[in-house]
């Protein structure tokens, strides 16, 4: 196995003390709404320069491991997603840390991060001979489908007050067509600004909807959210057993972060959305979700890190960027004369499985970092309402600055603040709308590109396509199967 020969270079003093700190780094950058981890390589490629191409590669990596964690920490703790990738964490975390089982939370989301994450680099590890089959195999009609699969998740997250959650997804899908019509090149629902050409951004969409939103729901209260918070040791242990407990929907969420990450350009958000809606689709009391099911931040975390591996593979295979980060992360190897494609897989392999190696072992070290401080993190719950959102409101918008430097993009986070704390107020999802919202851009052009390549005939004779159309239709049907059955499982016991 390749990587494991770059273990031991690794474990030398100067690429320990390298790694930790740009684990911290990592940490820190993805404790702050909105940055994530193409910002985190960014500001780390200019230190590079006077680097080797292996110090580069370990510092590099390493940082970029560590974000996820730091992401999944806030989401849990005040309901402020790190990145686009960490919002469906808030869906079950948050409520978990209002029940008092926060340190569960947090030391189930990093135990399934870092073993997602794991598994990730391990299947790419084996999967950089077959490369370039795997990435060929995905096309349009593919992508459609897998947007119209994740869109059927809304039915199942809201159940239970469904034509509210239908208003909530068709509001998603609204927003998700702002911007430049991908066939005619016009602008839609522009009113005339040309900061909405390009759509709106996700970031500060997803922070407004969640940190804003929560923030001004604890103007309203003064006692402490989570005053019923536990702080003993037996949290922690309970969020390792449940992994294990739930390993089968770990494994899942893996392989669909993994899949996911690997068709270039279709990003985190989706990976994260569709294991969450695939573990409700699969669970025995799928009415739990988004009220603190735990199975939820498992399947949401270790997506979120599988994924990694999967985006790494046709970024090093064909130097086509599985993600904003991969892109960024590409052009700091090139500065290092490293050129990610055929020459990565053949003349600097070694180079690779030390990239692969290093990204484990920052896996690793992130690892123990956040269950040392995410764990005691707990604290800040018990800070009363009034005085934790003015400093939620600060964080978030000045991570919404961050990320492209547009004030335009702190309006819409205060904007959208707005309409999630209404949206609370009277039941409206915000899950529905930013699932709608993330997989509503990606439905629309893979749908015209296909129409423009294949036809209708794409849809129906590509095997892929077949497959991913028959699970979407399974999962509409399965709810009314499943209560039709319990119907006469309650019939029968009854008489």
């Amino acid at each position: 196995m390749g990587f494991l020969g770059q273990i031991d270079t690794l474990l030398q003093w100067d690429y320990v003390v390298i790694m930790i700190g740009a684990v911290l780094f990592g940490l820190i950058i993805g404790i702050l709404p909105g940055l994530g981890g193409s910002v985190t390589l960014a500001l780390l490629i200019p230190i590079t320069f006077s680097m080797s191409p292996e110090a580069a590669i370990v510092l590099l990596m390493s940082a970029y491991s560590a974000v996820n964690y730091g992401g999944s920490i806030t989401s849990i703790l005040v309901n402020t997603p790190g990145d686009a990738a960490n919002a469906a964490t808030t869906f079950d975390g948050y409520p978990l840390a209002k029940q008092g089982k926060a340190k569960m939370a947090i030391s189930a989301s990093i135990f399934a991060s870092v073993l997602g994450g794991f598994i990730g680099l391990f299947l790419l590890d084996l999967l950089i001979p077959v490369a370039r089959t795997l990435v060929l195999a995905f096309s349009y009609p593919e992508f459609f489908m897998l947007g119209l699969f994740g869109l059927t998740v809304i039915a199942v997250v809201t159940q239970g007050n469904t034509f509210r959650g239908l208003i909530s997804g068709m509001f998603g899908l609204m927003l998700a067509y702002v911007g430049t019509d991908p066939l005619l090149g016009l602008d839609r629902f522009t009113f005339g600004s040309d900061y909405l050409w390009d759509g709106l951004s996700l970031v500060p969409v997803i922070i407004g909807l969640f940190a804003i939103t929560e923030a001004f729901s604890l103007f309203t209260q003064q006692e402490a959210y989570g005053s019923d918070i536990k702080v003993g040791k037996k949290g922690a242990i309970e969020g390792i057993a449940a992994v294990f407990k739930n390993f089968w929907l770990f494994l899942r969420s893996c392989f669909i972060g993994i899949f996911i990450g690997i068709i270039p350009g279709v990003g985190g958000s989706v990976a994260s959305f569709l294991s969450y809606g695939m573990a409700v689709q699969t669970s025995k009391n799928p009415e739990k979700f988004g009220k603190g099911a735990i199975e939820g931040v498992i399947a949401v975390e270790s997506a979120n890190d599988a994924k990694e591996g999967g985006s790494l593979l046709p970024t090093l295979a064909f130097g086509i960027p599985g993600s904003s980060a991969m892109a960024v992360l590409i052009g700091g190897l090139l500065m290092h004369g490293l050129a990610p494609g055929p020459e990565m897989l053949t003349t600097d392999i070694e180079l690779t499985y030390l990239l692969i190696a290093a990204a484990i072992m920052g896996k690793i070290f992130a690892g123990v970092l956040s269950f040392v401080i995410g764990t005691r993190m707990v604290f800040i719950t018990n800070i009363k309402g009034t005085l934790m959102a003015p400093g939620i409101i600060a964080i978030a918008l000045v991570g919404c600055y961050a990320t492209s430097g547009n004030i335009a993009d702190v309006i819409v986070a205060l904007v959208f603040g707005l309409i999630g704390f209404y949206f609370k107020k009277y039941g409206y999802s915000r899950i529905a709308m930013i699932i709608a919202m993330v997989l509503g851009g990606l439905i629309e052009s893979s749908y015209y590109q296909s129409m423009a390549t294949f036809g209708y005939s794409g849809f129906f004779t590509r095997p892929i396509a077949l497959v991913l159309l028959g699970m979407t239709l399974l999962s509409i049907v399965w709810p009314y199967v499943r209560s039709q059955m319990k119907k006469s499982r309650g019939k029968g016991i009854s008489a």
